[in-house]
């Protein structure tokens, strides 16, 4: 029987190879010792069977449309996982957005799960942990879908996924946030040091080298963190390029806590794409990018000097004194040029503050450049208390559920009331949302399952009381962009100000809508939107997926496993 059906599976799959390729790959989580800025501490590494060690984790590529599935195990003797696709809105595969107990249950230690989706819309997209803040150490990578009609294809690319790097594991950050100091509290975790492409360089001389653990408490070595042993001066990434090339960057903000202010020395950067969406081009020599977002841009390698090496620098945008580089190499120079000269950040930088300037280009096809008339609008106010770490939307906490969102939405519908901090859209809803921060501080919101228009973004500290700026539909809209505003997944709500978002609730399925720094999503900054018309599609075969590894790879498996891929294939094309 088995062979009958492989065979009817393999020839109607056949006949759409050239339109949908299957990308499969097998990741064991591990954890590693590993110093990406020369400190050496406990890792989490995705081993994917190749013999080297890739950190961040491997880069998934495929074209739009492609089938992309990564079956991922769970070798972290101590720690539940799910991997997010930051990007991909899942359309018809919402039991694969990866987030803990809202799409699934966590992968247990010795279990797996096969995440298997269609590799849409295209773009610069990323992974990463959705349990807890576990990607801040280490659990991310890059995640391409390329577009056959891209209009920028000719140009050579250059990928640069960036983070700040920590010396302590996340969960024990965690700790030190939410227990109340005796003198004062950590609204952020302390910069310690940035990665571009996983390479950065703490300085040793801030780490004591005699630090044993030996002989010390539990408690003692907790507080020390992951030790201690530095090497210095270890190497920055480095992009070799060729005088008067241009090329294509692919920028993503893997951070947790920080967002950044990135620019290259002596080159102009001219913007072409945000969170997979094309912009009409844009220059600026700076960009402010916040966690989770994404940038394409084009630079015209047009310097010449003696050295030719520039910095590439991100800062962080709290702080200009926080900040990391990889560097910029010309190859017609001589090779024993190792670094640009030690300089301060370049002032007075013309810079991208927001997505408002950009305007998307007529070569995107998968949303109307002008957005509906919106016919429903919510309210959100968001804030965090920074003496107890509790984060809210409208008042309230949010706390996990028992089960999955979605499960619970698929086998049971709409709950009425809804649970505080969920949302009930109907398909197909026009909705506006206005989030008004409260905060004296900015928080990224990523809306999971969907892009967004962002039709206005107030600007910070707009009162210029120290009060929340408070959006009003009649007095502000004037100030909303109705024509052509930008399309992303993705946007900062400055502080004591707002946003107003906008998007077509077309993606049956329970979504996050939530703050991305890490902690305060951690914290309770989350909301949740079911959006319900017809039936939910339904789970994939064996739901939860917590399978032992030796269920994975029986037959009945595989062929669980070959007909999800042919159901996918199917559903792209009806």
């Amino acid at each position: 029987m088995y062979a009958i059906l492989f065979k009817s599976i393999f020839l109607l799959t056949v006949l759409d190879l050239s339109r949908a390729a299957h990308k499969r790959y097998e990741w064991t989580l591990r954890y590693a010792t590993y110093n990406p800025d020369g400190v050496y501490r406990r890792v989490i590494s995705i081993d994917n069977s190749s013999d080297v060690f890739k950190f961040p984790g491997p880069t998934i590529r495929a074209q739009k449309n492609d089938i992309i599935e990564v079956i991922v195990h769970n070798e972290l003797p101590t720690e539940v996982t799910s991997i997010h696709w930051h990007g991909i809105h899942q359309l018809n595969t919402p039991w694969m957005d990866g987030v803990s107990y809202t799409t699934q249950y966590p992968i247990l230690p010795l279990h797996s799960f096969n995440y298997t989706f269609v590799a849409s819309p295209v773009g610069t997209h990323w992974y990463h942990s959705h349990t807890g803040a576990q990607y801040s150490d280490g659990l991310f990578g890059s995640l391409i879908v390329e577009d056959p009609n891209d209009p920028y294809k000719q140009f050579p690319e250059l990928s640069l996924i960036m983070n700040e790097w920590y010396h302590r594991y996340a969960i024990d950050i965690f700790d030190i946030l939410s227990i109340p100091p005796t003198t004062h509290h950590h609204r952020f975790p302390e910069f310690i040091s940035g990665l571009m492409n996983g390479k950065g360089r703490h300085d040793c001389s801030l780490i004591d080298q005699s630090l044993l653990l030996l002989n010390k408490t539990e408690e003692e070595q907790n507080q020390l963190g992951d030790l201690l042993l530095c090497v210095p001066n270890r190497p920055y990434e480095r992009f070799t390029v060729v005088y008067n090339e241009t090329y294509r960057f692919r920028l993503i903000a893997a951070s947790s806590a920080f967002n950044f202010k990135f620019s290259i020395d002596n080159h102009e950067l001219t913007v072409i794409a945000i969170d997979g969406v094309y912009v009409e081009p844009y220059n600026t020599q700076q960009l402010w990018i916040y966690i989770g977002q994404r940038y394409d841009f084009l630079v015209t390698m047009n310097q010449q000097s003696p050295l030719g090496v520039y910095w590439i620098r991100a800062v962080t945008a709290v702080n200009d004194t926080n900040q990391f580089h990889a560097i910029l190499h010309y190859n017609n120079t001589r090779n024993g040029t190792p670094e640009p000269p030690t300089s301060p950040l370049p002032r007075n930088l013309t810079g991208l503050v927001n997505s408002m300037p950009l305007v998307p280009s007529k070569v995107n096809t998968d949303f109307s450049l002008q957005p509906p008339t919106f016919n429903e609008t919510l309210i959100v106010h968001i804030i965090c208390v920074p003496s107890v770490h509790r984060c809210t939307v409208n008042s309230h906490s949010y706390k996990m559920p028992r089960e999955p969102t979605l499960f619970t939405l698929y086998k049971h519908g709409i709950q009425q009331p809804p649970p505080l901090s969920v949302f009930n859209l109907r398909q197909n809803a026009h909705v506006m949302i206005v989030v008004t921060n409260f905060q004296n501080f900015g928080h990224p919101f990523h809306l999971h399952g969907h892009s967004f228009y962002v039709l206005g973004v107030g600007k910070q500290n707009q009162s210029g009381t120290g009060e929340p700026y408070i959006f009003d539909p009649v007095r502000d809209r004037h100030t909303l962009n109705f024509i052509n505003p930008p399309y992303r997944d993705t946007e900062q709500v400055p502080e004591l100000s707002y946003i107003v978002i906008g998007f077509i609730a077309n993606n049956p399925g329970s979504w996050l809508f939530h703050c991305h720094f890490a902690w305060h999503a951690e914290a309770g900054m989350v909301a949740v939107f079911n959006v319900v018309g017809g039936r939910i599609p339904p789970p994939p075969p064996n739901y939860s997926l917590l399978i032992n590894y030796r269920d994975q790879i029986n037959l009945s498996g595989k062929v669980q496993s070959t007909l999800t891929v042919f159901f996918l294939i199917i559903s792209i094309y009806i």
